[in-house]
């Protein structure tokens, strides 16, 4: 039975979060009892791991009460090997990683903030070894640079010195790697939204967008190169502020509990005018806004042209 108020809503954006992929995975030929069962797994999954009650055990029985799922099938996913719905992204950490302390140290740079070539080892100063080192302990810097030539990140430009191509990471591995992204950058974007929603005005984080929808095709080829290099020299930008509070990168940043945090930018187009369209009114140069000042209790909202001074936390 559809439920009304918050759950209502709650379970309908859900939905829609899952309209892309349910076409991608109808066009590749998967069928719906193949998501069924991985979305029971999950709920067991999610209900096992973050509705536990501090100092008792969790039982079948009390996430089958959580979940709705009968308490047989309840054990059978626990007492199976899980899934591992979590992505593997270590690789991809490591990279980007390694490329940031690459193209910020004041020792890999120029004056003007360019990374410069560096040997692949050296006895004294920086090189390709010591940035590996830096960044994990677990691979060989050999391989780690043969994988960063293949993919296009880094070339060689002689026996000795390697230089840098590209300051941000691209996943090169085809659609393996690229679907680990999917599993993983979504519900970071999700998560933020889901907080901004319960939080009542309190503690707020960023959540802003702006969209037109009367863009001529021709234009939006334009457009897309554009937005992307103005997005690259800001994450640029982002990259290094965020470093400067990282402690693993600056020991003197500020202390406290261990936080992952960070800034995501993603570009979107469509020729189905009826996405837009879930807004309502002209949408034209609004930025919508979902992380006003403190105490506003009127998120989410739009700002309209000439008055889009971004509001946040």
């Amino acid at each position: 039975m559809p439920k009304a108020g918050f759950e209502g809503d709650l379970l309908k954006a859900a939905v829609e979060i899952l309209r892309p992929i349910i076409g991608h995975m109808i066009s590749r030929g998967i069928v719906f009892g193949h998501l069924e069962s991985r979305l029971r797994e999950l709920f067991v999954r999610v209900a096992e791991e973050s509705f536990e009650i501090p100092g008792r055990p969790q039982t079948d029985s009390r996430v089958s009460v959580l979940t709705g799922i009968n308490r047989k099938e309840v054990r059978r996913i626990r007492r199976s090997h899980p899934h591992d719905v979590r992505p593997t992204s270590f690789e991809r950490n490591l990279v980007a990683d390694l490329v940031s302390r690459w193209s910020m140290g004041a020792d890999t740079t120029d004056p003007r903030g360019r990374p410069l070539p560096i040997p692949f080892r050296s006895k004294q100063g920086p090189s390709f070894v010591r940035l590996v080192r830096e960044t994990t302990s677990d691979l060989r810097p050999r391989a780690i640079l043969d994988e960063l030539v293949r993919s296009g990140m880094v070339e060689r430009v002689d026996a000795r010195t390697v230089r840098l191509c590209r300051d941000a990471y691209v996943p090169n591995h085809g659609e393996s790697e690229k679907l680990a992204m999917l599993a993983q950058d979504p519900p970071e974007l999700i998560q933020t939204m889901i907080h901004n929603i319960v939080s009542a005005g309190r503690d707020l984080w960023l959540q802003q967008k702006v969209s037109y929808d009367n863009l001529g095709e021709s234009g939006v080829v334009r457009l897309r190169a554009e937005l992307r290099r103005r997005s690259e020299r800001f994450l640029r930008d982002v990259d290094r502020l965020l470093s400067r509070y990282d402690r693993d990168r600056n020991p003197k940043a500020p202390g406290g509990d261990r936080r992952y945090a960070g800034l995501g930018v993603y570009y979107f187009e469509s020729a189905d005018t009826r996405i837009s369209a879930i807004s309502k009114g002209d949408n034209d140069g609004a930025v919508q806004d979902a992380s006003p000042h403190r105490g506003s209790a009127d998120a989410p909202r739009r700002m309209r042209r000439g008055t889009q001074r971004h509001r946040d936390q």
